[in-house]
């Protein structure tokens, strides 16, 4: 199973990857409140920000490929544009 047919098949696993990111990147957020903690709330910032970004990737393709393979929601019924004036 390659990578575009595994986004496909399983669109959960990267909208939990973006919602891991997301309670990642606030837990970062909480601790830069804490002098002490800078250094960890920097760290989860980093890996919130790229679970986040995984997941939003995975959404895009997933939407894509969706769109590709059964055309793009209010596409059904509708004619063809015609070219010119």
């Amino acid at each position: 199973m390659d990578a575009k047919s595994f986004i496909r098949e399983f669109p959960a696993v990267h909208l939990g990857i973006g919602v891991i990111g997301n309670v990642i990147f606030f837990a970062g957020s909480v601790l830069f409140v804490w002098h002490v903690t800078e250094l960890v709330a920097i760290w989860l910032f980093i890996i919130g920000s790229f679970g986040m970004m995984i997941g939003a990737i995975g959404q895009a393709v997933y939407i894509h490929e969706r769109h590709r393979l059964n055309g793009a929601p209010g596409d059904q019924g509708r004619a063809p544009a015609r070219s010119g004036a």
